[in-house]
């Protein structure tokens, strides 16, 4: 019988079925027949990325979270085989949330002050 998945693992599974959709959604942003345009070079004209920041730039705000959390949570995972103590394990989670809610902060703050083109 296996055994149940722990809560880390869990976080993992889902983060890593969210990171599949997003990044295709991500990519498929990048063909260049959606913009009547020939090479891929050229989805990558200023005017373009800027557009789909405007109309999609929550897609790629959540793709940083999913990603940043799916990271982090896996350095986690790895810092918590190399030793088991109660005083170790709160300290990893508050550090995992500090460094989690400020990358997050500065992915924001990236996304949402894109200066007009």
């Amino acid at each position: 019988m296996a055994g149940k998945a722990s809560n880390i693992q869990m976080w993992q599974y889902i983060t890593a079925i969210l990171l599949i959709f997003l990044l295709g959604y991500h990519l498929i942003q990048r063909l260049p027949w959606l913009f009547n345009v020939s090479t891929y070079d050229q989805t990558l004209t200023a005017s373009i990325v800027y557009n789909q920041y405007q109309t999609a730039g929550w897609a790629l705000l959540l793709l940083a979270y999913v990603a940043l959390f799916h990271g982090l949570n896996g350095v986690k995972g790895m810092l918590f085989e190399l030793y088991q103590g109660k005083t170790y394990t709160t300290i990893i989670n508050i550090l995992f949330w500090i460094v989690f809610i400020a990358l997050a902060a500065i992915a924001t703050i990236t996304v949402v002050k894109l200066p007009a083109y």
